[in-house]
């Protein structure tokens, strides 16, 4: 029998940090995604970073890191299976 194919979650960051910083993600609800240790996002555009998986889960949520240190302002975001979503994190100033 085969195997279900799981549709594949996409987020999308649009930020621009400049090409010297690297985006992470850190959360929860996939296997890979914790909140001590970041995956590292691909980066496709100038001010866009994309993670894409096909791994099946049931919900969870993430944050923005830059260099997976710095955490983006706010609330965590919620993450679905299957969803395609795109955010514009904010992140402190620098001092």
């Amino acid at each position: 029998m085969p195997r279900k194919k799981h549709k594949k979650t996409r987020v999308v960051v649009q930020v621009d940090a400049n090409f010297a910083k690297e985006l992470y993600l850190r959360g929860e609800g996939l296997s890979d995604l914790s909140w001590e240790k970041g995956i590292e996002m691909k980066h496709e555009r100038p001010d866009e970073w994309v993670f894409e998986t096909n791994e099946p889960f049931s919900t969870g949520s993430f944050k923005v890191l830059i260099n997976d240190q710095t955490y983006e302002l706010g609330e965590s975001h919620p993450l679905y299976p299957g969803a395609s979503i795109r955010v514009n994190p904010k992140f402190p100033k620098a001092d």
